[in-house]
């Protein structure tokens, strides 16, 4: 992004309400984390659901949270 597309970005960001941002940060929260799925699932065809979720929490945090019990 050229410095002048920055700017206005920047300009349109700051006037919308912290509701919106938070809005559309969570958005593209989502978007990212369906992305990164569709890849491990593509990489990874018989993956199963608990292997998934091992996976995207590797390539989302950097490494496998611990969690007990937790279900798919």
């Amino acid at each position: 992004m050229d410095k002048k597309t920055e700017k206005k970005y920047i300009d349109i960001m700051r006037r919308k309400s912290g509701e919106d941002r938070l809005k559309i940060a969570m958005d593209l929260r989502k978007l990212v984390l369906k992305i990164a799925e569709a890849g491990i699932k593509n990489q990874n065809p018989n993956i199963s659901p608990k292997e998934l979720k091992a996976h995207l929490q590797k390539r989302v945090y950097g490494f496998n949270l611990p969690f007990k019990n937790s279900s798919g």
